[in-house]
């Protein structure tokens, strides 16, 4: 059932996401064309066309699937959706899937782009032409300071901080469309968004000050290390920066866990469309 619903997902957000796909590439493209031109001042208007589009690819597309997760789910066609004969949790299920799938495909798309364009960005940066001998020395590089599992564990925390993003937008969402604020159409969705926001910078401040560690160098090698905020706080200008607290993954993780337990329970009892 799951996959069905996906593919009715696909069918209805692909001239979406198509859009938003053709737009990123267009601009990519014109940009590493003015870029190439080596022009001063037109070159870097064409390397700001190349990153900044490649940066904003999947956080576009992730907004855009929860603005259609909203309009489908409670507001156009949320009579009908919520009046299939399917369970709430997996017509949830299906559709935030669908939009993890995409912020994934979003990611490697990006990266993919990169790659193509950096031969032209890089003859204006000075950098090496081939963007796979960067990778490699990059790897290297972080090879020599640190273990496998850890920079895997790196690249898996990155790639994890991009997926909690349509939990959380689907949470405010559906939390949003709950009675009374369903009241206030789309403000409900964002005001419950802006209090998810404050909340949680509150809850990472707090978790980072729980666990006074982080990773930094410790003996020509990254590790982790004892740190602490407050003590940070106090050393003001001479505060160590090179230094990554870890208090903040504990807590996005538990936060991102509650968002999806609420908005299962929202899709099971709480569905209000008047």
């Amino acid at each position: 059932m799951i996959t069905t619903l996906m593919k009715h997902e696909w069918l209805r957000t692909r001239g979406l996401l198509g859009t938003i796909g053709a737009i990123v590439l267009v601009l990519v493209a014109a940009g590493t064309a003015l870029t190439a031109t080596g022009w001063p001042g037109i070159s870097l208007i064409g390397m700001l066309m190349v990153v900044v589009p490649l940066v904003a690819l999947v956080p576009a597309a992730q907004i855009a699937l929860t603005i259609h997760y909203w309009q489908s789910s409670y507001s156009r066609t949320g009579y009908f959706t919520q009046s299939l004969p399917v369970r709430g949790p997996t017509i949830y299920a299906a559709k935030l899937l669908w939009a993890l799938l995409i912020s994934f495909a979003g990611l490697l798309a990006s990266v993919g782009l990169l790659l193509a364009a950096w031969p032209v960005l890089a003859g204006q940066l000075g950098a090496e032409r081939n963007p796979f001998s960067i990778i490699q020395q990059m790897w290297s590089s972080g090879a020599a300071v640190a273990s496998t599992p850890l920079l895997l564990a790196g690249i898996v925390l990155f790639v994890g901080m991009i997926l909690v993003w349509p939990i959380q937008y689907f949470f405010a969402a559906s939390v949003g469309s709950e009675t009374p604020l369903n009241r206030l159409g789309l403000g409900g969705p964002v005001v419950v968004f802006l209090g998810l926001y404050l909340a949680s910078q509150v809850l990472t401040f707090l978790g980072i000050a729980a666990l006074p560690w982080g990773i930094g160098m410790t003996d020509g090698q990254l590790g982790v290390v004892q740190w602490s905020v407050f003590a940070e706080m106090a050393a003001g200008s001479a505060s160590t920066n090179d230094i990554m607290p870890i208090g903040f993954v504990p807590v996005i993780l538990l936060v991102t866990l509650a968002c999806l337990m609420r908005t299962v329970h929202s899709w099971r009892s709480k569905v209000s469309l008047v």
